[in-house]
């Protein structure tokens, strides 16, 4: 009888640790900052804001992940009263460096749908449009409790994003954002 208990605590205690060994961290953040356009999205639009949530999915004692981000970002019009607005969502992989530090680094790049508008006060909207890009970009995490925040930077490029008289070209901005992750 004491063999069959011990057995059956032995069996618990290592599938209780290989649970463990192959647990998944999910964390969800929220953030914020600002984001320059670059190249011909820049071409009449000035510096924007944009705010981001975000769901991450990192396996316990894996530098590798996975991170899923839905942003606005809100761009102004230069000499022009209107606004040009971008909705998206990227999925990503991430990698995050090992270390004891309350500075953590990572990379983090993978694709996205973005799509588009321009409104001109008392003009109109022009048609949304959604297009496809990549993106890359790297951040640091700052434990702080249960809560982490983190401050981050990417480079967006959206294919056939803008269109001028040689034809559609490739998009590209750059958030800056600052945020938290529980």
């Amino acid at each position: 009888m004491k063999s069959t208990i011990r057995g059956a605590v032995v069996g618990l205690a290592v599938l209780l640790s290989a649970q463990t060994a192959y647990a998944q961290v999910m964390s969800f953040g929220v953030g914020g900052g600002v984001v320059v356009p670059t190249g011909t999205l820049a071409d009449g639009i000035g510096t924007g804001v944009s705010g981001t949530a975000l769901l991450r999915v990192q396996p316990a004692g894996s530098p590798l992940g996975f991170q899923v981000d839905a942003f606005y970002t809100h761009f102004g019009l230069d000499g022009i009263d209107g606004h040009s607005r971008m909705i998206g969502a990227t999925g990503n992989a991430v990698y995050a460096f090992s270390g004891a530090s309350m500075a953590r680094p990572y990379l983090i790049g993978g694709v996205g749908l973005y799509n588009g508008k321009t409104s001109i006060d008392g003009f109109g909207s022009s048609d949304s449009q959604s297009k496809f890009g990549v993106n890359a970009g790297a951040g640091f995490d700052f434990g702080l409790g249960k809560a982490k925040l983190f401050a981050e930077g990417r480079f967006h490029a959206i294919m056939k994003g803008t269109a001028d008289a040689n034809g559609e070209k490739t998009a590209y901005m750059i958030p800056l954002t600052l945020g938290v992750r529980f």
